[in-house]
């Protein structure tokens, strides 16, 4: 097999691009900084340049591919995530690597979404609701997604969208809650919480990564498929789970930050939440996660204290 990817040299990207030379695959990736590139693998080409359809057409003239993966996008994390003119501009790109996909004969373009997009949901994310983003980078997912199905159409090509997860695991940079609680615990430091009563769901980068090489091999065409662990907490106990395993005597203000201004919704009193059902995503593709939370969080604690030693 032929893949193509953006974010090949992001967090979830790299995992990807690893599982798919186990499988045999040869694997393009379309980079802007050659720099980070972390794979030494002649199945493994790197183009670097802009991501405009009409500079990568002339540069990959005549090649053709089975399959295009849309992972990269910029402004991911802190206050980028509300950097409106840098969010703008992944729509546009998105655009073109759709238009892409189809001038290289890719069978399918696999494009990434977030449950960014499906912030206040009831416990369980029904994709077939309205979106609730709360920042600027889940509402141009939000937008992306809905712009991308109907050029789709137009183009013929067939795609499919998938709402990742929250993802954790060794060489993540960006922060989030594991990674606050992980790192300020091993440097000493006293954590501080809102009330941590939202249900979540953590998915081990590796699972995220097997379960959208399987979306691209066996998902059908153009339906939304969701990435989760089948089972959900609170982030109290994946904080507390976290705490135990570093050290049980640390304190935790949890419940000591003040919370955001509530964000009036239309269904007013939902907590945010970020859990999914992923029941369509195993009957259809056979995808089930394989790393316990109680592991892959292990494994994530071992990979921060080892790179505070360094």
């Amino acid at each position: 097999m032929k893949a193509i990817l953006t974010g090949g040299t992001g967090f979830i990207g790299r995992y990807v691009v690893a599982e798919l030379l186990k499988s045999g695959a040869n694997v393009t990736v379309l980079t802007s900084s050659p720099s980070s590139m972390p794979f030494h693998n002649s199945s493994v080409k790197t183009i670097t340049a802009g991501y405009q359809f009409k500079e990568l057409a002339q540069r990959l003239s005549g090649k053709t591919y089975d399959i295009f993966y849309h992972l990269g996008w910029a402004g991911v994390s802190g206050k980028e995530k509300n950097n409106i003119p840098l969010q703008l501009s992944n729509i546009e790109t998105s655009l073109d690597m759709l238009r892409l996909s189809k001038y290289l004969k890719c069978k399918l373009f696999l494009a990434a979404g977030t449950v960014a997009e499906y912030v206040y949901n009831e416990c369980v994310i029904d994709f077939s609701r309205k979106q609730t983003p709360i920042d600027i980078y889940g509402a141009t997912k939000t937008s992306v997604h809905y712009l991308l199905e109907a050029v789709a159409a137009q183009l013929g090509q067939d795609m499919i969208w998938t709402v990742l997860p929250s993802t954790y695991g060794e060489g993540r940079t960006e922060d989030n809650i594991l990674t606050y609680t992980i790192t300020t615990l091993l440097d000493g430091k006293y954590p501080v919480y809102g009330n941590l009563q939202s249900n979540w769901d953590f998915v081990y980068v590796s699972d995220v990564a097997k379960a959208i090489i399987k979306i691209g091999e066996k998902g059908r065409h153009n339906i939304t498929y969701g990435i989760g662990s089948g089972t959900h907490k609170t982030l109290r106990e994946y904080v507390l789970t976290i705490r135990d395993m570093i050290n049980p005597s640390l304190p935790l203000g949890i419940g000591e930050k003040t919370p955001p201004p509530e964000r009036k919704i239309s269904s007013p009193g939902i907590m945010p939440s970020s859990c999914i059902n992923i029941e369509p995503l195993t009957r259809d593709t056979g995808w089930k996660p394989e790393i316990p939370f109680e592991e892959g969080i292990q494994k994530t604690i071992q990979y921060y204290e080892t790179k505070r030693k360094r």
